[in-house]
Parts: structure tokens; C-alpha cells; sequence
């Protein structure tokens, strides 16, 4: 029918459209993209996906720098997820009109544990490496109470194979980050989810960008910290959604 070879026609020429559009994800604390593992599979039908990386680096500004540096020359987005989330709104404050319609995800503008991160300065960085540490932070910030056997294993898995050094200086750049002046000229269509379960990003840090930000919507999801990994297919369904509506 020709009607139906328009329309298939059209649908074809929509994904390719979409496709050309980038979704650059940007990590957590561990720097390594590797916890998008639960939700790329959901995004590479719609978009091409791109990962930013960082290495060991002392300042909030350098992390800055070096997502600049990864990023497309256009037709891109930004998916930014806790530790990157004001790193990506400095990277839009920086690129005003480039940047697509973009995703913050367990985030805020200031460090959330600001006495918690400035400790870290005075711990040896042997208290950094992985082991019982990280099985504690996974089951008291990132998982919860919930049994995510599925998921729990990869971000354990990641973060075994980070040096304590690294992951030290990272923290300690955390607690010195305050971004919330640049909001109020940040224009990019903004989709941010948190987590109700979330006991890192609290409700006021949530409304501090809310507030500051001319043009977000926020989505409460029922996950922990680590809501990309623990409800991947929703996630995945709001990014599509937000990116192609406001695009």
C-alpha cells in the first residue's frame, strides 16, 4: 500500500535522523563509563552513544577540560550522572547553543557531603582501596536495602579496579565543587532524574537546580543512588523521550 511505504519511509528516515544525534554519557566517581554497561544497550536503537573518560586529576576545572575535549562537534546531548552532573553544567555554561537537549541523573550543583569529601585529605589513600570499603559504600549510599542482584555485582566489579589514590583526589575536587552560580544562564533543555531511595543527592540539593535552572523537568524514580543501573529500561525510556521531544 502506499500509504504504508510513506509511513515506513518516514520511520526509517526518523531513526537515521536519530541516529546522527550523539548521547554522550558522562561517569560517576569511578571515571570509567563502565557502570553504563545496564543501559546502553537501551539507548544505541535511537542514538549513537559516546562515553567521556577521565584520568587521575586534581580540580573540578580540569574535569572540565577534559570532558571539553571528548566532546562531539555537534548534534550531540549530554547524559551526566552524579559526579559529572556539575561538570556537564559547567561544560554548558562554557558551550552555550551546541549542547542538545541533555540529562542530569543523581546530581547537584554543589558537593552534597561537603564535610564527608574534605576528610578525605586526611585519610591514608590505603583507606581508598577497594575492598570492604567499597562493599560498604555500595550497600549504605549506592544499592540500598534492595536486593539488585543483578546489578550490584558490575559497580563492585568497577570499583575493585580503582587505584585509592585516584579515586582519593576525585573525592577531595567533589567536596570543593559549587557550581550554582552558572545555573540561571544554562538554557539546555535539562531531564533530571533522581532517586527517591537516593541517601547521597537529597531533596535539596534536587531543588536547588530545580530552582535555578530556567528549563528542567524533573522525574522521581523509586531506585538508589545508582538509578541508571538499577532501572535501566525506564531511565532509557525518559532519556529517548526528553531528547527527541525537546530536540
Amino acid at each position: 500500500m502506499p500509504g504504508t511505504c510513506i509511513r515506513a519511509a518516514y520511520i526509517e528516515e526518523m531513526l537515521n535522523l536519530n541516529k546522527d544525534h550523539t548521547l554522550v554519557l558522562m561517569p560517576g566517581l569511578d571515571g570509567t563509563g563502565k557502570l553504563f554497561a545496564p543501559i546502553i544497550p537501551l539507548l544505541e536503537p535511537h542514538f549513537g552513544v559516546q562515553i567521556v573518560t577521565y584520568p587521575d586529576l586534581d580540580s573540578f576545572n580540569e574535569y572540565v577540560d577534559c570532558a571539553l575535549a571528548q566532546l562531539p562537534a555537534s548534534n550531540f546531548s549530554l547524559v551526566a550522572e552524579s559526579f559529572s552532573g556539575p561538570v556537564a553544567l559547567a561544560v554548558m555554561a562554557q558551550r552555550p547553543g551546541l549542547i542538545g537537549p541533555s540529562v542530569l541523573s543523581a546530581t547537584y550543583a554543589r558537593s552534597p557531603l561537603p564535610e564527608l569529601t574534605r576528610m578525605s585529605n586526611y585519610v591514608p589513600d590505603q583507606m581508598f582501596s577497594i575492598g570492604a570499603l567499597g562493599q560498604f559504600c555500595l550497600d549504605v549510599y549506592e544499592v540500598e536495602d534492595e536486593d539488585f542482584s543483578e546489578t550490584q555485582p558490575l559497580p563492585l566489579n568497577v570499583t575493585e579496579q580503582l587505584d585509592g589514590s585516584m579515586l582519593k583526589n576525585r573525592i577531595s575536587a567533589l567536596s570543593r565543587i559549587d557550581i550554582s552560580a552558572l545555573l540561571p544562564g544554562i538554557e539546555v533543555p535539562i531531564l533530571y532524574l533522581r532517586g527517591i531511595q537516593d541517601r547521597i543527592v537529597s531533596e535539596n540539593d534536587a531543588i536547588l537546580l530545580q530552582n535555578n535552572l530556567p528549563n528542567i523537568d524533573r522525574v522521581d524514580i523509586d531506585a538508589p543512588h545508582l538509578l541508571l543501573q538499577t532501572q535501566p529500561q525506564q531511565c532509557a525510556e525518559l532519556i529517548v523521550q526528553h531528547v527527541r521531544k525537546a530536540a
